[in-house]
């Protein structure tokens, strides 16, 4: 039995040791008395601001991220508006229009052009182009659901629209009424004429939509040269106390919190204002204090005596039943721990598992004891059923009488058959033999079968000689000549061949006949080589292949044993399959 670790016993006097779970509780109990005051304020004082000064700078960069994601949209917003005047659909339309007055072909040019380039452009709800000389008619494109702002851009938007195309020369200029935001670019011809104007409602939304993403937001608005877009009287109010530069800044007040960015696009003026959950900010921040001075209260003397706890309580016995285990797994059956008194959990778990260890290396050893004695009490009773009852002195005797009277035929036959004899009765108790020992009773069989049918029987043989010290079962050969014999040939002349070679890790031994077997006989040899019962009672020589597969399965596996099928259209070949090294 191998011992990792010398088990000592327990003393029947001795007290229990205490539970795991209130030793935890004790020590954890000592280590709120042990007070970090100065400490505590400390650490406090540096947290409290480090988090003050991060919670700005977070807000101050989220808020210039998001400023910077508004920009991007708002001049692809505007590069877009330029394809109007770049692409000359629309001027081309105008032109045509102008020489043929067909309005209808102007309306279904004009309304294709806007449907390919704006409508699902998520920056726009609508794009509306008007010309000059034609106010009243009005061409549109509209996102779904969005048709209603071409309605209030008629009724509502028309003339603001009107006065800003009137300033903005080639420029961009904007607009708004209602909460909407309009983009308005004129179409010029080649002259710098304006001829069309182009109205975009822009979607605040998506085009704002990442100041939203600016931690403790709360709502937020944008103004345009001075133009809040929500009209929220609060933004203007907190932009008239902060001058805000390109980078933004952070305010926090008594009662409020915000933070504003100021940039600059196409000459016009855009000041970003959100606000902030100040109660939020308050609330975590104090937060932020008490839980610091909580942490520093217990935390600190708590980790180092639960860890050095944990580890000499949980972790070494825990490593300790791991480390058995391993033992376990790698084939050391039997192995033990060290019983140590730390906690009534882990000393049971100690027995427990010396207990299972003993069990399992007892009913291991029994088990592999009886698999060798059933697999030897297979092995004989598989034999027994092939060794003939004779007496090989009463040979002995009949052989010398023979010599006596000058008969040295008779003398050869019956030192074949005492040779047999001699195989079958296995006289030295021995399974494994050398192949060249086994090869002398084939030898011996098939100079009595010669005897008994002269020129008709050929035998020869094709050994590869460096395989003759190889060991193999007795009497696997002999039988399967003999089948050959009595059912390949049939009393008719034949010739039988012997080829015995390796192939990798595998010993092939093949006996081939001149002869083949029909469907009946195939049958039949399946039957024998299964493990069906019902071939119990058949002729010796069928036993005998029967007999020699399973001993071969029953010694090397499953994957070695005898097989016998048709070669080509005039042989049968049966082949012994053993492993080289078992």
């Amino acid at each position: 039995m191998k011992q990792i670790w010398k088990p000592h016993r327990l003393s029947g006097n001795k007290r229990q040791p205490a539970q795991l779970k209130w030793s935890m509780t004790i020590l954890m109990l000592m280590c709120w008395l042990l007070p970090l005051a100065i400490l505590t304020m400390a650490i406090l004082y540096y947290v409290s601001n480090r988090f003050s000064v991060q919670m700005q700078d977070n807000i101050e960069k989220s808020m210039d991220t998001a400023v910077e994601i508004c920009e991007m949209r708002v001049a692809s917003a505007v590069r877009v508006s330029r394809s109007a005047s770049y692409i000359p659909d629309i001027k081309d339309s105008w032109k045509r229009y102008q020489e043929d007055h067909n309005e209808v072909k102007l309306f279904e040019k004009v309304t294709n052009f806007l449907e390919q380039m704006y409508r699902y452009d998520s920056s726009f709800l609508s794009t509306i182009v008007y010309f000059i000389d034609k106010p009243e008619d009005v061409y549109f494109t509209y996102r779904s659901n969005y048709y209603g702002s071409i309605k209030e851009f008629e009724n509502e938007a028309r003339d603001i629209v009107a006065q800003v195309a009137e300033e903005i020369d080639t420029g961009i200029g904007c607009a708004t009424q209602k909460d909407h935001l309009y983009m308005i670019r004129n179409i010029m011809t080649p002259a710098y004429e304006p001829y069309a104007v182009i109205v975009m409602d822009v979607d605040k939304d998506s085009v704002f939509q990442s100041i939203e993403g600016i931690p403790w937001f709360v709502d937020y608005d944008v103004s345009i040269d001075g133009q809040w877009i929500w009209g929220r009287d609060w933004a203007e109010d907190y932009a008239a106390r902060e001058s805000a530069g390109r980078s933004s800044l952070y305010h926090e007040g008594r009662s409020n919190a915000y933070v504003i960015c100021e940039r600059k696009m196409d000459n016009h003026v855009i000041r970003y204002v959100a606000k902030l959950d100040y109660d939020t900010i308050h609330y975590e921040k104090m937060a932020l204090r008490y839980i610091t001075i909580l942490m520093m209260a217990f935390t600190i003397p708590l980790i180092f005596i639960v860890f050095y706890f944990l580890y000499r309580n949980v972790t070494v016995p825990v490593q300790g039943l791991i480390d058995a285990a391993s033992e376990i797994e790698k084939g050391h059956f039997g192995v033990k721990i060290e019983k140590e008194e730390r906690s009534r959990e882990f000393l049971y778990l100690n027995n427990a598992f010396n207990s299972m260890s003993d069990k399992l290396k007892n009913q291991f050893e029994q088990i592999y004891l009886e698999e060798l004695a059933l697999r030897d009490a297979n092995i004989m009773a598989l034999q027994s059923q092939i060794n003939p009852h004779f007496l090989n002195n009463t040979l002995e005797i009949i052989n010398w009488e023979a010599r006596m009277e000058g008969n040295e035929r008779v003398s050869s036959m019956i030192e074949a058959l005492s040779t047999m004899m001699e195989a079958t009765m296995d006289r030295k108790k021995q399974q494994m033999i050398p192949l060249s020992e086994e090869i002398s009773y084939v030898e011996a069989y098939c100079y009595i079968i010669r005897q008994r049918f002269g020129e008709k029987f050929q035998y020869e043989k094709r050994i590869d000689q460096t395989l003759m010290r190889i060991e193999v079962p007795r009497l696997i050969i002999q039988p399967i000549m003999e089948n050959a014999v009595e059912h390949g040939l049939a009393g008719r002349a034949g010739k039988i061949l012997l080829r015995i070679y390796a192939e990798e890790d595998k010993l092939k031994i093949e006996v081939i006949n001149d002869g083949l077997m029909t469907q009946e006989d195939k049958r039949k040899v399946e039957a024998l080589l299964s493990d069906s019962p019902d071939m119990a009672e058949q002729h010796s020589v069928s036993l005998g292949i029967r007999n020699v597969n399973k001993r071969l399965k029953i010694i090397y596996g499953p994957d070695c044993g005898l097989t016998i099928k048709n070669y080509k259209e005039d042989q049968t070949v049966s082949t012994i399959t053993v492993k080289l090294h078992k």
